[in-house]
């Protein structure tokens, strides 16, 4: 099944990118995801993509670039900075909230245990498209 739908994780921790997969695979939608460990990984695997995300998932805390140093780096980009950048992140500071936006993301998710409230969030993002 083709996917109707391409999505990046930037994200440094593994069980963070199994819990993302196992919600998406929960939705039961044509969805691929692909992964990268920091904002550097990212923007080097973006660079080679033949056909973009349609939105990208970032985290904040990574090294060696960080979530705000990639959605910067992303948002300069001609070829990129049109791609939704939606930060998912442990931090629920809504000062840091505001500064993400300001930066230009599309939104923020604070990471939750709660895998039926990631999937219900990613069902609503990432549903199905209208048909005309």
């Amino acid at each position: 099944m083709k996917p109707n739908c391409i999505c990046m994780l930037i994200d440094d921790d593994t069980d963070d990118q199994e819990i993302f997969l196992y919600a998406l695979r929960e939705l039961n939608m044509p969805v691929l995801c692909q992964f990268a460990r920091d904002g550097r990984d990212a923007l080097d695997k973006l660079a080679v993509m033949e056909q973009k995300p349609d939105h990208i998932f970032l985290d904040l805390n990574m090294a060696p670039m960080d979530g705000r140093a990639c959605l910067q780096a992303l948002k300069q980009s001609p070829q990129l900075r049109d791609i939704p950048v939606i930060i998912y992140s442990t931090s629920s500071d809504p000062r840091t909230r505001d500064e993400m936006i300001g930066l230009g993301a599309s939104g923020y998710w604070v990471k939750d245990v709660s895998i039926s409230r990631l999937c219900s969030w990613l069902k609503q993002l990432l549903g199905e498209p209208e048909t005309v």
